[in-house]
């Protein structure tokens, strides 16, 4: 029989949990690859848990997942990618898996902010141009990075007209200077070295990729990855970088929420440029392709297969400024997935379709 006493301190309790729930800032799938080989011997847990740690002090309630043959998951386990607010690749995964289950990755709606660098080259999810990732590893030595986009609300309350302290080596780079179509948020001082890159969803990763986000991906750069053996230096943060990174956090969830000033779902600036999604989709075998235009502007359409060869050129002329649609017929074309990109002097975008029969 519980004691009156008893009583109240379970409600408390309970009441207590209730409202330290309801105030979780959003839930963050955190993919670590967590197995006994990898224990820091100077904290006894994974070299992934400080992330980890500054993210449940932030409030935000922590899911540790890690699964290495995505495309072929459960219905479960992509529900639970699907239906986080953010997910953070962290810096303990091995590269080689994203690789093999690209699309699968890429496919996700779902914000990612991507710690491990190595996964972004282009042989693995291809967001970068590159083959060649720097290590550099003057052991405590810190790198400042300077901000190119120092009106961003991230670096509110901190002086970006100086270089920011970013990173105490040993660290990995992702060893290009150019994003692609990325925009670059930060880059080393040292060498101009990306270190901060975002990218927006159903655009091209970089020119010839083929390859696109089908929600918003930011790449930071703040450690080493995947290493095997101590010091792990994955959290490897300045006071400055970690402010940082959090600001970033709650800007993915709250674009994944919705909430975002930026947010641009179903409305086209009349100054941006926009390629929007042909309809019918799935289509047959004629569909619709619209696209925005703040500007007069020599306009090249065309239609690329899965394996990235382009097959027919949809459209090549000058537009005037203002909403445009182009139809097409695939008539004679094998069902199945193609990609339409749209190419003009200031502005390059992609997308997919698909053809049933």
């Amino acid at each position: 029989m519980f004691t009156r006493k008893a009583v109240f301190m379970l409600l408390t309790v309970i009441c207590m949990s209730t409202i330290i729930h309801a105030q979780s800032k959003g839930t963050i799938v955190f993919v670590s690859y967590q197995v006994d080989t990898k224990i820091d011997p100077d904290t006894g847990e994974y070299p992934d848990m400080p992330h980890i740690y500054a993210l449940e002090d932030e409030g935000y309630d922590v899911v540790i997942f890690y699964n290495a043959s995505l495309s072929s998951a459960s219905e479960a386990t992509l529900d639970t990618l699907y239906d986080a607010d953010l997910i953070i690749m962290g810096r303990s995964t091995p590269s080689t898996g994203y690789g093999d289950h690209k699309q699968a990755w890429n496919e996700i709606t779902t914000p990612i902010l991507n710690l491990e660098l190595w996964n972004c080259r282009s042989s693995r999810l291809n967001w970068f141009n590159t083959e060649n990732m720097l290590s550099i590893s003057e052991e405590g030595s810190i790198y400042n990075a300077i901000i190119e986009e120092p009106d961003d609300p991230v670096f509110e309350g901190w002086d970006t007209s100086a270089p920011i302290p970013w990173i105490v080596s040993p660290f990995d780079a992702v060893g290009v200077k150019e994003a692609g179509n990325g925009k670059v948020i930060a880059r080393l001082e040292s060498d101009s070295t990306a270190v901060f890159v975002r990218f927006e969803p159903e655009v091209e990763f970089y020119d010839g990729s083929i390859d696109m986000p089908a929600g918003h991906r930011t790449v930071i750069g703040n450690g080493r990855d995947n290493s095997g053996n101590a010091p792990f230096d994955y959290y490897n943060f300045t006071v400055e970088s970690e402010a940082i990174f959090l600001a970033e956090v709650a800007r993915m969830v709250a674009l994944s929420r919705g909430n975002a000033v930026e947010s641009r779902e179903n409305i086209i600036s009349p100054s941006a440029f926009a390629l929007s999604q042909n309809y019918p989709n799935p289509f047959n075998p004629t569909t619709t392709i619209p696209f925005h235009l703040p500007e007069k502007s020599r306009v090249r359409l065309s239609l690329i297969n899965i394996q990235g060869n382009e097959i027919r050129t949809l459209a090549d002329a000058e537009y005037a400024a203002g909403d445009h649609e182009m139809t097409f017929d695939a008539g004679n074309l094998p069902a199945g997935i193609y990609l339409y990109k749209i190419e003009t002097e200031k502005y390059t975008a992609v997308k997919k379709l698909a053809f049933v029969k």
